[in-house]
């Protein structure tokens, strides 16, 4: 029976996913994960409606622990990969140019230079006068005076057949060429992003779709509760026997993870306050933020929390999570989530995954 109705909340998914509703879609898909942990497809569609790259590899990778060999799952992983590309291309920083070479000025001569240099000219000067003065010397050797033609004609004309010569008047001086300057190129700047995943922190609400209603009533049942096996001490029913897992003893005030039967780590904790208990059952981590604004307002609570650590939610808006507002672990003090120690919090963020089951029990 379990099984039916995931699968037709998986078909809702769907639904949702061509309509554009990802929030909607990641809503039924959660459904369908609580009656059926283990269903690949689900932990797929969660993957195609999740909000990021990095939250999209991270479902696909808890398919691939379920069936490795499954061809859509390989398709997906490979989707993935390519979605975690598309975004580092999009927030990768621009090389800085080079910065222009300095113009240096130009080397200033020595007064004994400058003077060398006018003699030098001075004799050029006398050498093509005297050379203009032979030339034109010859020529009236060769053609005689009346060939001579002033300086102001341009062109010779003759009454013979022959082509018209040109006469070149003084040549105008030149003039200097204007030394070319290199132009500087622009610099520019960095692009500014929010962090290195280019995250922005989502705001803590009752379900991951925010609703108009100030004060949703909460859901106090179980998703599943597990009875426990008989020859293993501790470990609940369908916990393989190196998986990780979470136990939240709400009597004890204590937080133990375990990898199968093994103790790894052990922490006091601050559940809910009455009226606002924790909730019990059996369920398993689906959503994680490193860091998150918690608003109780939108639950008609009179807080509001910047930067909460290692948000772990776990049932509907119940979530393990790093604490810095009190230091009275091992009594309840929340107003549903499980407080902890900040650092202890961030041991559990780094061991833990989506997919890790928490198993909360009075």
């Amino acid at each position: 029976m379990a099984m039916a109705m995931d699968k037709d909340l998986l078909v809702q998914a769907r639904s949702a996913l061509k309509a554009g509703d990802k929030p909607r879609a990641r809503a039924l898909c959660q459904d369908a994960l609580r009656l059926n942990p283990r269903n690949h497809f689900a932990w797929l569609t969660m993957a195609v409606a999740a909000p990021s790259a990095d939250a999209t590899m991270e479902y696909v990778r808890q398919a691939e622990r379920i069936k490795p060999d499954d061809l859509q799952v390989k398709k997906g992983l490979a989707w993935a990969n390519r979605r975690l590309e598309r975004q580092k291309e999009k927030t990768a920083v621009p090389p800085l140019l080079p910065a222009p070479s300095p113009i240096l000025p130009p080397a200033q001569k020595s007064e004994k230079q400058e003077k060398r240099g006018g003699w030098w000219k001075l004799l050029l000067a006398v050498l093509l006068i005297f050379a203009l003065l032979g030339g034109a010397a010859f020529t009236y050797a060769q053609r005689g005076p009346a060939d001579i033609v002033p300086s102001t004609a341009v062109v010779v004309e003759s009454t013979s057949t022959s082509v018209p010569t040109a006469v070149p008047t003084s040549s105008p001086k030149p003039q200097p060429t204007p030394r070319a300057t290199a132009t500087p190129h622009p610099i520019r700047p960095k692009n500014i992003v929010a962090n290195s995943k280019n995250e922005v922190w989502a705001t803590w609400t009752m379900t991951p779709t925010p609703t108009n209603t100030p004060t949703p009533s909460p859901t106090w049942q179980p998703t599943f509760r597990a009875p426990q096996e008989g020859n293993i001490e501790g470990r609940p029913l369908g916990i393989g026997r190196y998986e990780k897992w979470i136990d939240v003893d709400l009597s004890t005030q204590t937080l133990i993870a375990y990898e199968g039967d093994a103790l790894v780590f052990q922490t006091y904790i601050s559940s809910g306050l009455a009226p606002n208990r924790t909730v019990t059952g059996q369920f398993r981590i689906w959503l994680r933020f490193e860091s998150q604004t918690m608003d109780g307002r939108l639950l008609g609570y009179d807080y509001y929390l910047e930067d909460v650590p290692y948000v772990m939610y776990f049932f509907e808006d119940y979530a393990l999570h790093g604490t810095f507002w009190h230091n009275n672990f091992g009594y309840p003090m929340s107003h549903g989530c499980v407080n902890m120690e900040t650092g202890d919090a961030g041991w559990i963020f780094e061991w833990s995954e989506v997919g890790t089951v928490v198993n909360v029990h009075e």
